[in-house]
């Protein structure tokens, strides 16, 4: 008989034990942990301009400044969480390490009343979203095949736009009760929720994944042994291509058949995991897929935060309006909810349909598609028509993102390399450097140049540049099948 086990209390109770090592249980408190995470963030961000303004007397700047903060976290936390996670084979640690770090940003934003106390808050608060993001998309990338894993993530992603659509209402009713102080105890309140969630019910993924493969490979013919044995010793990790063929078998297996199968009395803890050889950081961001797919994730998720600073912004210049700003991110949020899983299920389905390939299409349609979004919102004269370009623009970042979000776990998954949390690392990285960098931009344009340009001008260079480098991996794949025939 065949037992994997985890030191702790919790696993000796059976039914608890058997939660704890579902897939599905992984997925679930993925989902749950993206909703915390995108609560957290949204439940500031539409009352943080307001704050600095009126009460700090902050200029415009300021509030892209407050944004980049959180870039600048998120890029640290997605980085290290990353190559620790990969480097100690453990997921859960870090996770509730970054739990305890949403307890912190929380206490920090009870007692803030000046600037830089909000800055501090905010950086905090990204590195707690920068190792939870990296690790919630790793642990779902570990236990689910490629062929499941868009669909997986767009699901967890719904959870994320619940999150952001009722998150900014919550937090001006809150802030309008009692000031900052009703957040900040909701956001204390929400990581120490997660602390025990993860605590109680999260078993490491990479003991599940092993357990996983395992049992399935008690049911696996011979012929498909072979398959993945070829395939986990005929190329190294490093080398292997992101091909159809390395990708089907892994498909039809749902796992890589460990070499400890033989012996039926192994025990399996987080310190015993068979290894695999790992891609170093460096390497994979050599590959023209994970290149990619971070262009795709720096436009769509860097737009998106530009717009979160600058649209509540534009709303009191042009509309003079400031309470419309909450209704904006609701409406937005609404339409990410009602799209994300259909996205997510046609992706996979055309990817599955006509190949690789189809994922580049994807989001080269996502980039162009959102410049044509950004000139409908800059064109707008009216509330109503402004909130038609940004629910299209709703549609076009789903259209980047989803693609690129599960490019990483399909590529690595495809390698058979032991670098899950590093390949999510860049994409979190990458979505950090777009908050870094558009949103700081956009608004020090803004002040000068009005929304109109400093919108078109930003979004149009940054969906220039994904659509060149889709456009260039479509190119080098039709010259290759050219040259197989």
């Amino acid at each position: 008989m065949v037992t994997i086990s985890a030191n702790g209390f919790l696993n000796r109770c059976p039914l608890l034990c058997t939660i704890r090592r579902q897939p599905a249980t992984v997925w679930v408190i993925s989902a749950v942990s993206f909703f915390i995470d995108t609560f957290i963030y949204s439940l500031t961000v539409a009352m943080l301009p307001d704050i600095l303004q009126k009460n700090m007397g902050a200029s415009e700047s300021a509030t892209g400044l407050v944004t980049t903060m959180f870039g600048i976290g998120g890029l640290i936390g997605s980085l290290s969480s990353g190559i620790l996670s990969d480097h100690y084979h453990n997921r859960n640690v870090l996770q509730i390490i970054g739990s305890l770090i949403y307890v912190i940003a929380g206490i920090i934003f009870y007692y803030s009343k000046h600037y830089y106390q909000l800055l501090l808050f905010r950086f905090i608060n990204g590195i707690a979203s920068g190792i939870a993001c990296t690790l919630l998309c790793t642990a779902v990338g570990d236990v689910y095949p490629a062929n499941l894993l868009g669909f997986k993530l767009a699901i967890a992603y719904l959870c994320n736009d619940i999150a952001y659509t009722i998150g900014p209402i919550c937090g001006e009713k809150l802030y309008q009760i009692n000031g900052v102080y009703g957040p900040a105890l909701l956001v204390i309140a929400l990581g120490l929720f997660k602390l025990l969630l993860l605590v109680v019910f999260a078993e490491d993924s990479l003991i599940i994944r092993e357990f996983v493969r395992m049992r399935l490979s008690t049911f696996a013919p011979a012929s498909l042994e072979q398959d993945n044995s070829q395939m986990l010793h005929g190329k190294h990790a490093e080398t292997i291509g992101y091909d159809n063929a390395g990708i089907d078998v892994l498909e039809k297996s749902d796992s890589y058949l460990p070499t400890q199968k033989n012996n039926p009395n192994i025990t399996f803890d987080i310190d015993n995991l068979p290894q695999r050889a790992s891609i170093p950081l460096w390497r994979l961001l050599m590959k023209l897929p994970v290149v990619i797919s971070a262009f795709a994730i720096i436009s769509c998720l860097g737009i998106q935060g530009m717009l979160e600073g600058l649209v509540p912004l534009h709303l009191i210049d042009r509309f003079n309006r400031s309470d419309f700003s909450g209704m904006a991110f609701v409406i937005l949020g609404l339409v990410f909810t009602v799209l994300v899983s259909a996205v997510g299920k046609l992706t996979d389905a055309t990817i599955k349909w006509r190949g690789e390939v189809m994922r580049y299409y994807i989001i080269l349609f996502g980039s162009v598609s959102t410049v044509l979004a950004m000139l409908l919102m800059t064109l707008a004269n009216t509330y109503a028509t402004m909130m038609v370009g940004f629910s299209f623009f709703a549609l076009t970042n789903l259209c980047m993102c989803i693609p690129a979000q599960s490019a990483f776990g399909d590529f690595v998954n495809g390698a058979n390399a032991d670098s899950m949390a590093r390949g999510y690392s860049i994409a979190i990285c990458a979505w950090a450097v777009g908050a870094i960098a558009l949103p700081a931009i956009g608004s020090a344009l803004y002040s000068h140049a009005g929304f109109t340009k400093s919108v078109m001008g930003v979004s149009s260079i940054a969906c220039a540049i994904t659509a060149g480098a889709c456009l260039t991996f479509i190119i080098r794949k039709q010259r290759s099948c050219v040259e197989q025939r």
